[in-house]
């Protein structure tokens, strides 16, 4: 979430050209999600599908609901308690912009992931049968 988040700000401050932006958008998708696959290999080893499928869906729920409380309510706080001179109400669209295409990006990864571990799990599954 937050390397997504990094990314999008330094784009979105046009410290990126578009092209590095794009190529560096795809080698982190590709490391989050090995990441996950790697990780959720680790962990769910000897759980069946439904418990998989039910521990991830959990964690991201849990994510897209404590990220905007996190990351947003401060903000909201912040600028209903200081005056208009601070200019906090500016960083209010641009921080909600961000954290929601991170989340979009997150629920992506989670899919892409899942997939590639189901077509991973097929193959070897497959592979095992031919053995017999």
């Amino acid at each position: 979430m937050v390397l997504f988040g990094a990314l999008y700000t330094v784009a979105g401050a046009r410290w990126l050209p578009q092209s590095a932006f794009v190529v560096c958008l795809l080698i982190l998708f590709a490391l989050v999600t090995a990441l996950w696959m790697s990780v959720e290999d680790r962990q769910g080893r000897g759980r069946g599908g439904l418990a998989r499928f039910g521990r991830v869906a959990f964690a991201l729920l849990l994510v897209t609901i404590c990220v905007p409380m996190v990351v947003l309510m401060p903000l909201f706080w912040l600028d209903s308690q200081l005056p208009v001179d601070a200019g906090v109400t500016p960083l209010l669209a641009p921080a909600m912009t961000i954290t929601l295409i991170s989340l979009a990006l997150i629920v992506l990864v989670n899919g892409v992931g899942g997939a590639l571990t189901l077509v991973r799990t097929a193959l070897e599954h497959r592979r095992g049968h031919n053995r017999v």
